[in-house]
């Protein structure tokens, strides 16, 4: 079993995580003028693989990647797919208890059109947006058009149409970065190629675990039936193999688990049991377990797989160093945590992020 080290006086900051200080500046730039839209293409031999052991940096001044954010073991994203809006308030109140942050993925054409008990209206989804929660896209009509031939406009507009409606009527500068593939019989087929033109990343249906080093951004594995310790037999799904490393399954320690939810039977005792059980998963593991909306882990996943973090200065009193990717600014915006080793004689710390101050935690 893999643990965590508990060094003596490290800070944290959350682009960050530090160790002893008094003065550190943080620059961040962009390595590469292509601002990659993803990682579709893109060879592992050609990203920034990070090791899955817990280290610090040795030497006071050096500085590392954190493989999740805060140093977290593992990352978990709840997602909740075809809108449901009958669900909204039960969830938003299921995930303040528990100060969890939720996905829903929206079917847009139908919104504030038809069927308002499933679909619901653009005021509802502000709502829903407003307490918090990452609203991305699902598609126009979940692929349900191109039973029509005559009407469909195509798979584009599937992907690019819903991205635009949802940006449009949410407002506010609400970006839309990643989709859910649907799934179901239809004429018309998923294309992750076609996904790649619009999206940082997508979900698809693969019910395993994402291993951590290795992840398919444009068809990211989750789960409909959520396997939060409660299936151990199921080694793949296991959300318990992210957190202790399984000889068996090593594949899935530090990963990321996409759980996958539809409705919500409110009235069954049974199923809302389930559910809290497996949100009450988040809250036991909360010093483990990074729970970050899909689009946010997707984001940092692959701007840390294409970071490059140079010291530039180190002396008595003040370390600085650039934090460099290759994706896209305009969307991949989601801070990454970085860890310093301090000078044994630095009691506190300042950190300086391109002129304003960052938080930092010893």
């Amino acid at each position: 079993m893999n643990t965590k080290p508990t060094p003596d006086r490290f800070m944290k900051i959350p682009s960050l995580i530090l160790a002893g200080c008094s003065c550190l500046a943080i620059t961040h730039g962009q390595a590469d003028p292509n601002q990659l839209p993803n990682l579709r293409g893109i060879p592992v031999a050609q990203r920034t693989i990070l090791p899955l052991d817990f280290t610090w940096p040795a030497n006071p001044g050096q500085a590392a990647l954190c493989l999740w954010k805060d140093d977290k073991t593992a990352a978990l994203s709840y997602t909740i797919d075809d809108n449901n809006v009958g669900d909204t308030t039960w969830w938003i109140n299921e995930a303040a208890q528990r100060d969890l942050r939720l996905t829903w993925f929206l079917v847009a054409s139908g919104i504030s059109v038809n069927n308002p008990s499933m679909n619901g209206t653009w005021e509802q989804w502000r709502t829903v947006r407003d307490a918090g929660h990452a609203l991305e896209s699902h598609t126009m009509t979940h692929l349900s058009g191109s039973h029509n031939p005559d009407t469909w406009q195509g798979l584009h507009w599937e992907y690019e149409g819903s991205k635009i409606r949802i940006q449009d009527n949410i407002g506010n500068g609400h970006k839309v970065t990643t989709l859910a593939y649907p799934g179901g019989a239809y004429p018309a087929a998923n294309d992750p190629a076609v996904a790649a033109l619009y999206y940082a990343a997508a979900r698809g249906t693969t019910g395993t675990l994402n291993a951590a080093q290795n992840i398919n951004y444009l068809s990211v594995n989750a789960m409909s039936k959520a396997n939060l310790g409660t299936n151990p037999a199921n080694a793949f799904s296991n959300a318990d193999n992210m957190l202790t490393l399984n000889p068996s399954y090593k594949q899935g320690y530090r990963g990321w688990a996409v759980i996958i939810y539809h409705s919500i039977n409110q009235s069954d005792p049974a199923v809302v049991a389930k559910t809290h059980a497996e949100l009450d998963y988040a809250v036991t593991h909360r010093d483990q377990l990074w729970v970050g909306s899909f689009n946010d882990v997707a984001r940092y996943g692959q701007s840390r797989e294409t970071s490059t973090l140079t010291v530039t200065e180190n002396t008595a009193n003040r370390i600085t160093f650039q934090l460099t990717d290759r994706m896209d600014d305009s969307v991949f915006d989601f801070p990454l945590t970085e860890k310093v080793r301090l000078p044994d004689h630095w009691s506190n710390a300042v950190a300086i992020q391109n002129g304003p101050p960052a938080p930092v935690q010893l």
